[in-house]
């Protein structure tokens, strides 16, 4: 009896969204790139480390990896610096077709324009 009062007025809880993304497919002659970010930061530390690495398929070669550290970073800010790590990997190739690969959902949701960007260290990065 409890139980069912309980769920009366329990809020009901909305499944997570799953980022859907296709699985590229890539021609015998075809070159695809492929760049990689990451960031963390420790508030005990003071600061972020990211990184950006950039491969050429289908062979995966590594072209291109670069990590830095910058002092006040959040967590959030570490992956966006990694991601413009990842753009100025680019700068330096020839490409015509590029997946970006992240582990940052925060990242990854607003440079698709899923969710707004409200921190204002972000909005700056964005």
């Amino acid at each position: 009896m409890v139980d069912k009062a309980l769920i009366q007025i329990s809020p009901k809880k909305e499944p997570r969204r799953k980022i859907q993304t296709p699985i590229p497919a890539i021609q015998a002659d075809e070159e695809l790139y492929v760049v990689s970010f990451d960031g963390s930061a420790r508030v005990k530390r003071g600061g972020g480390a990211y990184s950006g690495i950039l491969w050429k398929l289908p062979e995966w070669t590594v072209i291109k990896a670069r990590s830095a550290y910058t002092e006040g970073l959040t967590v959030n800010e570490a992956g966006y610096h990694g991601l413009l790590l990842c753009l100025d990997l680019l700068s330096t190739v020839d490409r015509k077709r590029v997946v970006f690969c992240g582990d940052s959902n925060l990242v990854i949701r607003q440079v698709r324009d899923e969710i707004d960007c409200k921190a204002p260290g972000l909005t700056l990065l964005r």
